[in-house]
C-alpha cells in the first residue's frame, strides 16, 4: 500500500508540473504547444547523457569503453560509488536540471523562431512538427541517448536501495519530485500575479489590442514559450533520474503531449489550483485503471490495453461538450493580496479622504 501511494504521488507530482508549465504558454498565453513532448524529452536526454559522461569522468570509470555500448556496465560501477558520496550526486542533480532548464529554453526559442510572429495556429503546428523531428533524431543519432537503446543515468537514490527497506526508494523520490511541482506551482502562480500575467492574458485575448497598447507580443510569446519549455525539460530531467534511466520511446506525443492537454482541459485552463485538481484526478484514473485492466480483459471485446486511450479520448470529448471551461474556471487574479488592497483602500489621502 505504501508503494502505491507514493508512486502514485510521484506520477501526481510529475504531471503537475507539466501541466502547468503548459498552463502558463496555452492557459495564460494562449500558445497550443502541440509539441511539448520535444522541450520535455529534450531536457531529459541531454541531462541524463551528460551527467552520465561527466560522473565517468569525474570518477573516472569506463575508461577507453564506448559509452553507449557498454553503459550499463559503467553505470553499475558509477552507481554505488554515487551513494557513498552525496554531495557529488546532489551536484549532479543540480547540474542536470540546470541543463534541462537551459536545453528546453534554447529548443522553444530555435524552434518557434520561425513561426512566432504568426498566428497561433501556425506555431501549434510547427512546434507538432519540431516535435516529430526531434523524435526522429533521438531514435537514430546513437550517441546522444543510445538510440532506441534505452541507457541508464546516475541513480540519485541508489543509497536508498541499498538500506533493505521496502519502498523506501519510491518514498524519497516521489517526496522530491513533489517539492520540485510544488517550487513549479509557485514560480507559476507568481507569474500570473505579475504584471507579465496580465499582459500575458492580454495578448492571448486579443493580440490586435494588446499591440496598439504597445506591447510586442512576438517577444512576448517567445519569452512565455521559453520559461514553460524551460520548466517542462527540467521536469523530464526529475523523471529521468527518478528512473535512472532514459530512452527515445518513452517520449510519446499521447503520453507528454495529449495528456497534459487534457489535465489543464479538465481542470480549468489559465487557473492553477484547477490545473493541480485535474493531474490529481486524471493520475486517480490512470493508476486506477492499471489496477483494473487485468481484470477486465474478459469482459471487453477489444485489447485491454486500447481502453486507456479510448477513456482519455472520450474524457476529453465529455469535457469539452458539457464544461469547457473546466472544473474550476477562470478567474480575475488580483496582482495583490486581499488584504494588501484593503490596506491601499483604506488609506487617507493628503486631502484627508479615505482612499487617496
Amino acid at each position: 500500500m505504501v508503494g502505491l501511494v507514493f508512486d502514485f504521488l510521484g506520477f501526481y507530482a510529475l504531471y503537475l508540473s507539466i501541466s502547468l508549465s503548459l498552463n502558463l504558454e496555452f492557459g495564460y498565453a494562449g500558445i497550443p504547444n502541440f509539441g511539448k513532448v520535444l522541450f520535455i524529452a529534450g531536457g531529459a536526454a541531454f541531462a541524463g547523457s551528460i551527467t552520465g559522461r561527466l560522473a565517468a569522468w569525474i570518477l573516472g570509470v569506463g575508461k577507453g569503453l564506448p559509452y553507449i555500448t557498454d553503459n550499463f556496465l559503467i553505470m553499475n560501477q558509477i552507481n554505488p560509488i554515487l551513494a557513498k558520496d552525496p554531495v557529488l550526486t546532489i551536484e549532479l542533480v543540480l547540474l542536470g536540471l540546470a541543463i534541462a532548464g537551459v536545453i528546453g529554453a534554447v529548443l522553444g526559442y530555435v524552434f518557434s523562431y520561425p513561426a512566432i510572429h504568426l498566428r497561433e495556429d501556425y506555431l501549434g503546428l510547427l512546434l507538432l512538427g519540431m516535435a516529430q523531428l526531434f523524435y526522429i533524431i533521438l531514435t537514430e543519432y546513437t550517441p546522444l541517448v543510445g538510440g532506441t537503446q534505452t541507457i541508464l543515468v546516475p541513480n540519485p537514490y541508489y543509497y536508498f536501495s541499498t538500506l533493505g527497506i521496502n519502498d523506501l526508494t519510491d518514498v524519497v523520490s516521489a517526496l522530491v519530485m513533489l517539492a520540485f511541482a510544488g517550487l513549479v506551482y509557485l514560480y507559476v502562480e507568481r507569474v500570473a500575479r505579475s504584471p507579465l500575467g496580465r499582459v500575458l492574458r492580454a495578448m492571448r485575448d486579443s493580440d490586435e489590442a494588446a499591440s496598439a497598447l504597445g506591447k510586442d507580443t512576438a517577444k512576448m510569446r517567445r519569452n512565455a514559450l521559453m520559461i514553460a519549455s524551460a520548466l517542462g525539460g527540467m521536469a523530464g530531467a526529475m523523471f529521468t533520474f527518478s528512473v535512472a534511466s532514459v530512452g527515445a520511446d518513452t517520449w510519446t506525443r499521447f503520453a507528454w503531449t495529449f495528456w497534459p492537454f487534457l489535465i489543464v482541459i479538465m481542470g480549468g485552463v489559465a487557473n492553477n489550483t484547477g490545473v493541480a485538481l485535474g493531474s490529481f484526478f486524471f493520475v486517480l484514473i490512470l493508476k486506477g485503471l492499471e489496477l483494473v485492466q487485468p481484470y477486465l480483459q474478459p469482459f471487453i471485446f477489444f485489447n485491454v490495453s486500447w481502453l486507456q486511450d479510448l477513456l482519455f479520448a472520450g474524457l476529453l470529448i465529455a469535457i469539452l461538450y458539457i464544461r469547457p471551461e473546466g472544473i474550476i474556471r477562470e478567474r480575475s487574479t488580483f496582482t495583490l493580496s486581499p488584504d494588501d488592497l484593503r490596506s491601499v483602500i483604506g488609506k487617507k489621502g493628503d486631502d484627508g479622504t479615505e482612499g487617496g
